[in-house]
């Protein structure tokens, strides 16, 4: 154990010296050596997870933003690094050579296929459940698939309380099976909304149709299976009266007015989850409540860069229902607008880009103050064409210099809309040319 712990150390402190970010790699490294170390690492800290597939990055720098004001010493693995080699990565860094933490609590981040090693490893205080869509079908297929690789993670932690998204059908089914406790969060809906077809919308114990009294977006709302009789838990963090800088929050009967630092309806999710995790954890939620109130978003979600005349603002966008609720967000805001899509195809954004038919990029056609829409990275011609069949015309751009270069003169404010690893290239590209963090600080 020691042996794996130095050598995490050491290969984390030559790769940063070089400037890298040291995230993956040296948990890799230890592990080849002490397979069982994260669990061993892990046995004194009190964790809460996160998993699901949008909002991870955002709702663990929420939970350790309520933590520390709490005055409780937390950890986390900032830079998004959430299968198994990162999250020991962090864990080693956090501990002594002898193994023992520095840190009594840690927020840790944690893809969904990973969970079911992880999640039996470190058996979390608290699970924080998202929501499931469809998300890398080359590499998750069916979106019942992550769906169960969580379930058998938290079966081999039966103390584990459950923060679940009583809006998703999927997340309440994890829940469901399962004899762990749970505590359910929800966001008042629309009635006049509907459910988007490509997503999951049969009912994962009798395959009925999933039916909704209202939507929120994409498919979480107010849902029920008339088929089978099941319908939407009874939630305990309620959100409604959401306006643009604070909601109402109904916490088991007690109401509560809490200010909202992020705007747009999936970060009213994240705050919602956020007050129900901390919550889940046994800590008091005024905690909570500033943290939703002050938090400022993490790297590449909804991230500022003095980018152009009117600055930039760069939001991660890897499936469906990110790109139709990003774009529902640019729809709202005022002034001339300047949209660029980079997009890539690699392991970390995943290979299939047929999701990219099944997102409405029709809205581009009604958005107000659109005056340019750009698409760079490596599948700019795929998300040319997706664009020219969505009746928007889109520039191309050659390389990230000569974006970053062309944007440098834009009058109208920017949405940079990537990709995942399209994220991590561009970012690090402004980062050195415009300052700002790592994207692992």
């Amino acid at each position: 154990m020691i042996i794996a712990c130095v050598v995490c150390k050491a290969t984390h402190c030559f790769l940063r010296f070089f400037g890298k970010g040291a995230t993956a790699m040296p948990g890799k490294a230890a592990l080849k050596i002490c397979p069982g170390l994260l669990e061993y690492l892990a046995r004194d800290v009190k964790v809460i997870a996160v998993t699901g597939t949008n909002g991870k990055t955002t709702s663990v720098r929420m939970v350790e933003a309520a933590l520390k004001n709490a005055e409780l010493p937390v950890f986390s693995n900032k830079s998004g690094a959430n299968l198994i080699e990162g999250i020991t990565a962090e864990f080693v860094m956090n501990s002594d050579l002898l193994g023992r933490p520095k840190c009594d609590w840690a927020v840790i981040e944690c893809d969904e296929a990973a969970a079911q090693r992880v999640f039996d490893e470190i058996k979390p205080v608290a699970v924080l459940l998202t929501n499931l869509f469809k998300d890398q079908s080359d590499r998750y297929g069916d979106v019942k698939k992550p769906m169960e690789m969580i379930a058998a993670g938290l079966k081999k932690s039966p103390e584990t309380v459950l923060a679940v998204n009583a809006d998703c059908h999927l997340t309440s089914a994890i829940a469901e099976k399962l004899d762990n406790k749970a505590l359910y969060f929800a966001l008042e809906g629309n009635k006049g909304r509907k459910p988007d077809a490509s997503e999951e919308n049969r009912c994962v114990f009798c395959g009925g149709k999933i039916l909704f009294r209202t939507v929120t977006y994409s498919n979480l709302g107010s849902w029920y299976c008339p088929a089978c009789g099941r319908k939407r838990k009874r939630p305990q963090v309620f959100v409604r009266d959401v306006a643009e800088d604070r909601m109402l929050v109904d916490m088991g009967g007690e109401q509560r007015i809490c200010g909202l630092a992020l705007p747009a309806v999936y970060n009213v999710y994240n705050a919602a989850g956020m007050l129900a995790a901390v919550t889940a954890a046994g800590i008091d939620a005024k905690y909570a409540l500033a943290a939703a109130e002050n938090f400022q978003g993490g790297f590449g979600r909804m991230e500022e860069f003095p980018l152009g005349e009117s600055g930039a603002e760069m939001i991660l966008v890897k499936n469906t229902a990110a790109v139709n609720q990003t774009l529902d967000y640019i729809k709202t805001l005022e002034g001339e607008k300047t949209v660029v899509f980079i997009q890539n195809a690699n392991a970390g954004d995943g290979r299939d880009l047929s999701w990219i038919y099944d997102a409405d990029f029709e809205k581009l056609r009604r958005m107000r103050g659109l005056r340019r829409i750009i698409v760079a990275g490596d599948c700019k011609s795929e998300m040319q064409a997706r664009l020219k069949r969505a009746g928007v015309e889109a520039e191309l751009s050659p390389d990230y210099e000569s974006l970053i270069s062309g944007l440098s003169r834009e009058i109208n404010r920017i949405f940079l809309l990537p990709s995942y690893t399209a994220m991590l290239e561009l970012r690090q590209r402004l980062v050195r040319k415009l300052g700002g963090k790592n994207f692992w600080e």
